[in-house]
């Protein structure tokens, strides 16, 4: 048999497992509710290593289930080994019609583990000249490594490539060959499978062992002559435990498998059979990936698609470029700046798209440009004049991603973005809300089948970092240009997605308009007085030094404050309170102990203070724009999956609320202009009243219907009382009973909220559900739903998958359904205000209004505004909030005008 013969064996489950987790924080699963992680990532490493290796012969191993012939050794092997999640036990039905529809021989034993059948087809391809690759991520491995056998270890985030050990790498990375990795694994042990080891004796005191005597036989001979009294110790009392754990990592070659190596060729896949797997799985990029394998072999003519990309450095090319940009009614385009600022960044270039696979960069900064291309006063003025006809008709359609973004630096120089139609970010994280790396680069190998040029690569890291002006403007024109040819492409996948999603109306309706409110409030910005800040941040200076003086009295000494660690000392060591989490400081665990000493509610008052004077009163003040004077925070649309508005840099859905201090800072947002004033308009009790509307509960819709208190209310009904006998604690409790049924809270987190023993909780919820049987019926309607759907909605039907509704696992099911309960309410409130939103920016622009939107806070809207539009301004926003969405019961929208937030709020 010819060396070159190449045997690939796949350590099927060790692959599974890796696939798993490396996409445990953003999970695939399906539109029928199927998580395919595992499969996906599998599917993708067998593929790979059938391109890029080009194996003659493949197979895959795994362990059969229960108990193997190293558990009659030692009873505790793997003991501490949890079993496999649900989701990847979903997954393995489908696992083995993938292995069969790819032609892949499965080799299973009972009584032995993947690592036997693997060692034994290894040392068997060895005897018969071939070279063997096990793909594994297992170091147990590594002692079958040699000239013939070798670890294939697939790569990772650091390392994209696979580590192939060879006999060198292994000695490198351990210290000892191949043939000495039993016994340096039979001293250390192995935590992941419960082998005990030597204890006392980790990697690098075997290794050193190792090198010195040859084996861990020759290693107990000379036991005496061992100076490290750790090392010594452990191995005087544990040579027993050294030799079981040596029996128990040291892989079988020997097993009688009855098989054929001629029955190991790699076969073709059944690409049909294999497509329709990965269609049925909704792996589309791997039936792409599948497709084009496919056609490579079978197609000899078939190339890789040319990219069709153009620099534009002259006023020829871009008096061109202008002339299809005109002819064509959808462009899709991408701004690369200088930062993720737009309202104080500088533009690099700017790339179009209008075909497939062909775009346009003109570049404004790159490496070499010694003069001005276009216009000796300046390329960027001449070129934004020469897009503004473009950009400002509203006939011809602009696609982007994060089109807010490039919408904001053209009004910066003056274009005001007409015909905003597509954002595939935002259209992306409106069919799948839960994922947390939605980015172009995902979208783009998800959708298209096709690598994304990364930035990282293009600029480097660390001291080889690159600025924009040292990286050869070819290469960075491929990236720019290669945004926006990706951008063209998801544009209708993505668009016919929401239409197969029903969620194209939504995203039309809703998404779409509201980037232009969102334009104009980023643009202009919150003004804040820094000089009243200044004042209060030395107020609270004073204040933190009487704190502290009067901290260091009770204490006994001085300490800082600041350090978790010295804190602990002085609680637990000094003062000897007790610790109800091992030295935990944590702000729970302080409050708790307030009934045991002065010192704890200090330190929680000094926090209160610290944190308030350095994450807003002296941040705040830093950013503020230099040329505008006012701060302009970046408000997110996908970020929440409820649909909720976020904001960033600043986040003023944090400005404090519940303390008198916190509330002071509001008294820093006022009008630049004297002589204008501050509106606030905030829905009263909206996810309450949404409740009432979803839940048909007569009891609550009573309530409103009445304009009565719901939370007295509420605790009339609970406490069995009369309303007027209510006492103030009765209705706070009520509070937070009414907001915690909204997010699911059960007894415990409820009793955790009240400081009440768990049965207490238990019997006010279960009195609210007798008080308020609509509600109770909501819950286990949305429930059941969710269980037969997989998802929850809104009112106008933004969508919320709920996967694990029917988890085993309690604590992911118990989450799923607080998260179907509460996801209705949330997300009906956050369209409500949405809407709203639209529908006043629309009104003052149409009206010619000078008032302004400057923030949207949770349920309330902030607005900057010149005294005589004050009666027009509140009428519209009051009217506008108010008949966003019909309800059964009536929307109330509380309002304050002031000379600040503080006095309007």
């Amino acid at each position: 048999m010819s060396q070159s013969k190449r045997f690939f064996i796949i350590d099927g489950y060790a692959v599974l497992f890796r696939a798993h987790y490396a996409l445990i924080r953003n999970p695939l699963i399906t539109t029928y509710g199927l998580h395919t992680s595992a499969l996906f990532g599998f599917s993708n490493q067998i593929l790979k290593i059938i391109k890029d290796e080009n194996p003659d012969y493949l197979a895959c191993a795994f362990d059969t289930k229960g108990k193997n012939f190293r558990h009659k050794l030692y009873e505790k092997y793997k003991a501490n080994r949890s079993e496999m999640p649900d989701e990847m036990q979903s997954q393995l039905p489908h696992l083995w019609e993938i292995l069969d529809k790819m032609r892949i021989p499965v080799f299973k034993k009972e009584g032995y583990e993947a690592d036997d059948i693997i060692g034994s087809l290894a040392t068997d391809a060895e005897k018969q000249g071939f070279s063997t690759y096990i793909v594994s991520g297992d170091k147990d491995f590594m002692q079958l490594v040699n000239d013939k056998i070798f670890l294939y270890s697939p790569g990772n985030k650091k390392n994209p490539g696979p580590i192939i050990y060879t006999s060198k790498l292994v000695e490198e990375r351990w210290g000892v060959e191949p043939d000495k990795i039993i016994d340096l694994l039979g001293l250390m042990g192995d935590s992941s499978d419960n082998v005990p080891g030597v204890s006392g004796v980790g990697e690098k005191t075997a290794s050193k062992l190792l090198r010195k005597y040859g084996t861990l036989e020759n290693i107990f001979k000379n036991i005496e002559r061992i100076t490290n009294k750790r090392a010594y110790n452990g191995l005087k009392n544990g040579i027993e435990d050294a030799k079981l754990s040596k029996k128990l990592v040291t892989i079988v070659t020997s097993l009688d498998l009855s098989y054929n190596i001629k029955d190991l060729k790699i076969k073709s896949i059944d690409f049909k059979k294999c497509s329709e797997k990965f269609s049925e799985l909704e792996f589309h990029a791997l039936v792409k990936k599948l497709h084009s394998n496919y056609e490579k072999k079978d197609n000899k003519n078939t190339t890789n698609t040319k990219k069709k990309y153009n620099i534009i450095l002259n006023r020829k090319d871009l008096d061109q470029l202008i002339i299809k940009l005109e002819n064509s009614d959808k462009i899709s385009y991408d701004v690369c700046a200088l930062s993720s600022s737009p309202m104080s960044s500088e533009i690099i270039g700017i790339s179009f798209s209008i075909k497939p696979n062909s775009g346009f960069y003109v570049p404004f900064i790159y490496k070499g440009k010694k003069e001005n291309n276009f216009d000796k006063n300046g390329d960027l003025n001449y070129v934004m004049k020469k897009f503004e006809n473009i950009f400002s008709n509203s006939n011809k359609k602009k696609i982007g991603k994060n089109i807010k973004f490039n919408s904001l630096i053209f009004k910066k120089y003056g274009i005001d973005t007409e015909g905003i139609h597509f954002d595939i970010l935002l259209a992306a994280h409106l069919l799948k809300p839960d994922s947390r790396s939605i980015n172009l680069r995902s979208l783009s190998l998800d959708y298209l089948n096709y690598e994304k040029s990364s930035y990282q690569d293009l600029i480097g890291k660390g001291r080889d970092r690159k600025t924009i002006d040292q990286i050869p403007l070819k290469e960075f024109a491929f990236y720019a240009i290669e945004v926006a040819d990706i951008i063209l492409q998801l544009n209708e996948i993505l668009r016919s997605k929401l239409k197969e999603s029903k969620l194209d109306n939504y995203f039309f309706d809703i998404e779409m308009p509201l980037i232009k409110v969102l334009i104009e409030m980023e643009y202009f910005g919150t003004f804040v007085d820094s000089k009243f800040l200044g004042k209060m941040s030395e107020d609270i200076n004073k204040n933190l030094k009487k704190l502290s003086n009067s901290i260091f009295k009770v204490s006994k000494e001085e300490f800082n404050i600041n350090s978790t660690q010295q804190l602990a000392n002085v609680l637990f060591d000094v003062l000897e309170l007790p610790q109800l989490k091992k030295r935990s400081t944590a702000e729970d665990i302080l409050r708790k102990l307030q009934k045991y000493h002065e010192l704890p509610k200090m330190i929680l008052e000094y926090r209160k203070f610290n944190k308030l004077k350095n994450t807003y009163v002296d941040s705040l003040p830093g950013l503020i724009n230099d040329h505008t004077g006012r701060i302009h925070t970046t408000f997110n649309q996908t970020i929440a999956a409820t649909g909720r508005l976020s904001s960033t840099k600043p986040n003023f859905q944090n400005i404090p609320a519940r303390t008198d201090e916190g509330r002071e800072i509001r008294k820093s947002f006022r009008a630049k202009d004297n002589s204008w004033k501050i509106l606030s308009a905030d829905y009263s009790q909206i996810e309450l009243r949404i409740m009432a509307h979803l839940s048909k509960d007569k009891t609550l819709t009573y309530a409103f219907l009445n304009k009565e208190d719901v939370h007295s209310q509420t605790a009339s009904n609970v406490f069995n009382v009369d309303i007027n006998d209510v006492t103030p604690e009765m209705r706070r409790t009520s509070k937070i009973v009414n907001f915690g049924i909204m997010y699911g809270a059960g007894p415990f987190r409820m009793s955790q909220e009240l400081g009440i023993p768990i049965n207490e909780a238990s019997e006010i919820i279960r009195m609210y559900f007798i008080k308020y049987p609509g509600i109770k019926n909501y819950i286990n309607n949305t429930i059941e739903k969710a269980r037969i759907q997989k998802y929850v909605e809104t009112i106008l039907g933004r969508k919320r998958s709920v996967w694990d509704i029917q988890s085993n696992n309690n604590l992911h099911r118990k989450s799923a359904e607080r998260m179907a309960i509460n996801m209705p309410i949330q997300g009906s409130a956050a369209e409500m205000i949405k809407l709203a939103m639209i529908s006043i920016g629309e009104n003052i622009t149409q009206m010619g209004m000078e008032s302004k939107l400057v923030l949207q806070i949770h349920d309330e809207l902030l607005f900057e505004f010149p005294v005589h539009e004050q009666e027009t301004l509140l009428k519209l926003v009051i009217d506008e909030m108010e008949n966003a969405i019909k309800l059964s019961v009536p929307i109330i929208v509380d309002h304050g005008i002031g000379n600040n937030w503080y006095d309007a709020h």
